[in-house]
């Protein structure tokens, strides 16, 4: 398991982004856990979303169980405590630490559901954007009837690297990579994203 990890850690400090097969011993979300992500996510209320929290252009629907505006704040829904509890276990803490080579205490900022239905897709953005403090995002795939979608990681070179995951994969991306997620050409594409900073406090965004 340590060769795993520390092939994972060399991916992501050279290409800014891992994924995670959902069968992989070393993947830090159980299969319960997976299930119950799931439902909840199913049920939250959803909005549609044409401007993302960077300023791109987005065509999804969103619901959401945290928010970071002007700092982190729990969504009131009967879902939204279930989801970080789920998402703030020290095993999946103690593993974005080991791939992201961070420091100090890590805090949840930003946790929400994305859907992606045909034809629609997530613009060309910079995580930092929404916040400077952010570290990773973490996509959780909760869908796998779809085609196209690919999770897309601009390098520095101008080249790119796509990620095509399926149910229960899991995604970590470094925040000051540019990305996107290109459009679905079939079927919905479902996950759930969060954010992970060294910093609780107020976006820096914003001050």
């Amino acid at each position: 398991m340590e060769i795993k990890e520390n092939t994972f850690k060399k991916n992501y400090s050279t290409k800014g982004t891992i994924l995670v097969n959902k069968n992989d011993e070393i993947n830090p979300i159980s299969k319960e856990d997976l299930n119950e992500l799931l439902s909840c996510c199913e049920k939250v209320d959803k909005e549609f979303v044409e401007i993302g929290d960077a300023g791109e252009s987005n065509n999804l629907l969103v619901g959401r169980f945290m928010t970071d505006v002007k700092k982190p704040e729990i969504v009131k829904n009967p879902f939204s405590e279930k989801v970080l509890s789920i998402l703030s276990k020290q095993k999946v803490f103690d593993f974005i630490k080991k791939i992201s080579g961070s420091d100090g205490n890590l805090y949840l900022r930003r946790v929400q559901f994305n859907q992606i239905d045909k034809g629609n897709f997530v613009g060309y953005h910079l995580d930092t954007d929404s916040n400077p403090d952010y570290i990773a995002a973490c996509v959780v795939q909760l869908g796998s009837d779809y085609t196209g979608g690919k999770y897309r990681v601009h390098q520095k070179d101008g080249t790119h690297n796509d990620f095509t995951s399926d149910f229960g994969d899991l995604i970590i991306s470094n925040c000051n990579y540019p990305h996107e997620v290109t459009k679905v050409e079939s079927g919905n594409r479902k996950s759930l994203v969060f954010f992970v900073s060294n910093d609780p406090g107020k976006n820096k965004r914003n001050n």
